[in-house]
């Protein structure tokens, strides 16, 4: 029986109908689109499809796309979808915040648009989430098309690990060695485990939390707005987890990895960067002891 309510039915599709009212009645889903109308509207009717999110519960926040998207996105998805169109582009985690401001449901689920759950048991978060009052924020398993895994949990960065992953020394032994502890390769994934952070992908924070430690940083424009965020929730005394019974299927497009020419998303990422480790710090070999479990 599901802890999400007292009465459980069990559907055609093998999910409770408890838990599936449980998780429309507690969950908010925030998605971010810019110039991704595609990925954004198999997103939400995915997440529809799924009968496991209210529609009107669904929050997209298009960050003024230049594309025309937002107002397509309007037209065409559902009505109940909250479609929010912003009039500036202030940076990801600016349009995490405004949808997040939309809600009132006590979890909140950040999903990419070119991510989604690859079965129905968004449930089994909130049940842990229920269960385990210490959990602040719980990434779900990040698994490619083909089904092979992203390792979206991570530690904390040092500054060996930037090199060894933005460089081809991550292929290359003992620097091999490094790139696999800083992406907790070697970390059985039977059960839930703490984790540093978790990608920004895909991941539902207690909204209690989420306002405490002052939601997204919108001092980051783009990427380690996520690692921000997870120290924080640290920093606040709340774990931060990683639940690998539940699988979001990532159609991964990296825009700033190893490439010799210089790109606009090197000098964002860079700058976001710089921006971390002057509030959390960052030393040659040490990764930052900021999480207070083990």
């Amino acid at each position: 029986m599901s802890v999400l309510g007292s009465k459980t039915v069990l559907r055609e599709d093998g999910l409770s109908d408890t838990a599936a009212t449980g998780v429309s009645i507690l969950l908010d889903v925030v998605i971010v689109n810019y110039n991704t109308y595609d990925d954004t509207f198999k997103c939400v009717t995915h997440l529809i499809e799924q009968h496991e999110v209210a529609p009107q519960n669904i929050h997209v926040v298009d960050n003024c796309s230049l594309d025309g998207s937002g107002p397509r996105l309007k037209r065409d998805l559902p009505a109940e979808v909250d479609v929010i169109l912003s009039q500036t582009n202030n940076g990801f985690g600016a349009g995490i915040n405004l949808g997040a401001r939309a809600g009132e449901a006590p979890y909140i689920l950040v999903l990419n648009p070119d991510c989604r759950p690859e079965t129905a048991n968004l449930h089994l978060i909130l049940e842990h989430f229920i269960l385990h009052a210490d959990v602040g924020l719980v990434g779900a398993e990040l698994i490619n098309p083909d089904g092979s895994l992203q390792y979206s949990a991570r530690t904390f960065y040092s500054a060996l690990d930037v090199i060894v992953r933005r460089s081809p020394l991550r292929r290359i032994f003992p620097f091999s060695r490094v790139n696999r502890s800083h992406l907790l390769m070697g970390d059985p994934r039977s059960g839930p485990f703490d984790v540093d952070w978790v990608m920004g992908t895909g991941f539902v924070v207690r909204r209690e939390v989420f306002e405490r430690v002052g939601a997204m940083d919108e001092a980051y424009f783009l990427y380690m707005d996520d690692v921000d965020l997870c120290a924080r929730v640290h920093s606040a005394g709340f774990r931060v987890q990683i639940l690998p019974i539940v699988k979001f299927v990532h159609d991964h497009r990296r825009q700033s990895g190893w490439t010799w020419r210089w790109t606009r998303s090197h000098s964002l990422h860079l700058a976001s960067f710089i921006l971390f480790t002057k509030r959390h710090g960052l030393s040659l070999f040490r990764r930052p002891k900021i999480r207070q479990y083990p």
